[in-house]
């Protein structure tokens, strides 16, 4: 194990040193990104434009043991700037080894989907899907109900200014799983 640049393999020494692993993925998504996107649904949502913010903080409780980080998204028309569509939810990281492991999403959204999506990350990257029926909705809910989503991020932190490209894949009881939305997203420099 490195503290620093000394190698440290004493046992008493290393009970005093942190056990949490690095998380450079959040490290870069921490904070906003702007961007474009384009979304559609055939054959019920033609395609449609988008500009698209999306907000990554560190969510409370938060440390060693609580590696968990908010997020809100919102989506609105390229023109008129009128909302078309909001999300939020949490991320909760269970590091395996230095930069991956497994990753829990937590999304809810205005009409009353509830997403619990469960799935891995790297680096600079992560793919989750709902499983074990991690969908619920109100009844007022309308069809088609959504059955399945896949949501899935690349941040590329070597671009100047640093880049993200998110995606959502979703499936309902009448099509199979599709690209929904797309964005390409920079990251704002932060004051």
């Amino acid at each position: 194990l490195m503290a620093g640049s000394v190698i440290v393999d004493d046992p008493i020494l290393l009970q005093a040193l942190p056990r949490q692993l690095p998380l450079s993925l959040m490290e870069y998504m921490e904070g906003t990104w702007v961007g474009h996107g384009v979304g559609e649904y055939p054959p019920h949502v033609p395609r449609f434009q988008f500009l698209h913010e999306f907000v990554v903080e560190k969510a409370v409780p938060h440390g060693p043991r609580d590696l968990v980080w908010s997020f809100r998204s919102v989506t609105m028309h390229p023109e008129t700037r009128a909302g078309l569509r909001s999300e939020q939810g949490y991320m909760r990281f269970h590091p395996s080894a230095i930069d991956h492991g497994r990753v829990e999403i937590v999304v809810t959204s205005p009409t009353g989907l509830c997403e619990v999506n469960e799935g891995t990350y790297n680096q600079d990257s992560f793919d989750v899907w709902t499983r074990y029926g991690g969908l619920s909705r109100p009844q007022s809910a309308s069809r088609p109900y959504v059955t399945e989503v896949r949501r899935w991020c690349e941040i590329r932190p070597q671009n100047d200014p640093m880049t993200m490209e998110y995606r959502v894949e979703v499936a309902t009881e009448r099509t199979p799983m599709q690209q929904h939305l797309l964005s390409r997203l920079q990251k704002q420099p932060q004051y």
